[in-house]
């Protein structure tokens, strides 16, 4: 990166600089003559992973800021660099790297600490005890709560309609102690479906067809969260369109539900690349209209791990779409921004966006941003950043870890 773009990044961040070195710099897979001068002047802002990750981009025989970095944190705090150096698995340095490194602390930290590092110094390979490597799993979820027992008993001397839930109205209807047609049901249920404070998860199971309407109605108004999910659980397997039971959802978010319940049924409306490329931009943008950053990245993983369940390989173009999708939502967030006089929420949205890996064909959106009015002058080169990222970007590029940053970075930048 440019020392322009870089100092751009910094603004855009509140004048912190490790934000920018963990979410920008350091993701580059090689680093340029600006890149290590801004590393090396905030040096002391670096964590330990942050130094491991600069030292793997130097070229061979120019990681000695590094090194003489790993020094002062071994003689500032010996146990902190017990763990995060000399404790992570299969950390090879290179032989003369670790002669470096016991020669600055020699005398300077306890004698256990030194003698692990001087044990590095030589030239054969380290033989590992275990070839064990943690492999991260699909995780599967828990499944919905549908379940529950029917509520009969009813005698012949049963209470008024009006006293009665509408389960047990089923149940009575059920077991021939109550003559009520389809027509009468349906008023009954939309009736408590508008107007009263019934749950009807554990019993939805029950429900008829007829009561479609009723459910949908009771779907849209229900304060409580995991009984709207059962319910466009029973709407999703009674045929309702998806787009319809998606604006149920999505209304729920943008009013502020977005719990766990209802982000679960729409991860699994968001399990295939098609439905990320006619869904993925609405819900992604209703979740950051209230800034629901965790939210999102609890989303993504759920729609990740439905989309892989079974052991299926997730397809890159799967990838692709969830970040084209949240790179509209960060133009459109720039423009926002841009139009409100925001600086600082363009500034934040744009260096979300430079995380990302987008395909080439996202140029223009970028590009247009510039026609926007009231651009200052950080807000430009963080534009230019983008142009020229997005310019050379591939499919192939997109990974989970460009949009984890991304939603790091704009959730950082918001604190």
């Amino acid at each position: 990166m440019r020392k322009a773009e870089i100092e751009a990044l910094v603004r855009a961040h509140g004048g912190r600089a490790r934000p920018v070195a963990f979410f920008h710099v350091l993701r580059q897979p090689a680093l340029e003559p600006d890149d290590h001068a801004f590393l090396s002047e905030h040096i002391e802002e670096l964590g330990t992973s942050d130094l491991l990750r600069w030292r793997a981009r130097c070229a061979s025989g120019f990681s000695g800021p590094v090194i003489r970095q790993l020094a002062r944190i071994a003689i500032r705090d010996p146990a902190h660099f017990q763990h995060e150096v000399l404790g992570v698995p299969r950390l090879e340095l290179a032989d003369e790297e670790w002669i470096e490194l016991a020669d600055l602390v020699r005398g300077r930290v306890p004698l256990a600490i030194y003698e692990r590092v001087l044990a590095r110094c030589r030239r054969e390979p380290v033989q590992w005890a275990s070839g064990f490597m943690f492999t991260p799993g699909v995780y599967r979820g828990l499944p919905p709560l549908l379940d529950g027992n029917e509520l009969d008993g009813l005698g012949a001397d049963r209470p008024a309609l009006r006293d009665l839930p509408v389960a047990k109205i089923l149940a009575a209807r059920r077991a021939g102690v109550l003559a009520l047609d389809d027509g009468a049901l349906s008023a009954l249920a939309m009736e408590r479906a508008r107007g009263s404070d019934e749950d009807w998860s554990a019993d939805i199971p029950h429900f008829p067809a007829a009561l479609r309407d009723a459910i949908l109605e009771k779907a849209r108004r229900t304060p409580r969260d995991a009984e709207r999910a059962n319910l466009l659980g029973w709407l999703e397997a009674h045929g309702v369109a998806r787009a319809a039971l998606l604006d149920i959802a999505l209304g729920a978010i943008r009013a502020g539900d977005a719990s766990y319940a209802v982000l679960s049924w729409v991860a699994r409306q968001l399990s295939t690349r098609a439905a990320w490329d006619r869904h993925g931009l609405e819900t992604l943008s209703a979740l950051m209209s209230r800034r629901a950053f965790s939210e999102v990245g609890e989303l993504v993983t759920l729609a990740w791990s439905e989309a892989g369940e079974g052991g299926k390989e997730v397809s890159r173009g799967f990838l692709e779409a969830i970040q084209v999708a949240f790179a509209q939502v960060l133009l459109g967030m720039t423009r926002e921004a841009l139009a409100a006089g925001d600086q600082a929420g363009a500034m934040a949205a744009l260096s979300a966006l430079a995380c990302l890996d987008p395909p080439s064909r996202l140029s223009r959106a970028v590009h247009e941003l510039r026609r926007v009015p009231g651009a200052s002058q950080d807000v430009v080169e963080l534009i230019a950043v983008n142009e020229r990222l997005v310019k050379h970007s591939h499919a192939r590029d997109a990974s989970l870890e460009g949009f984890v940053a991304a939603l790091h970075a704009i959730a950082d930048a918001f604190r």
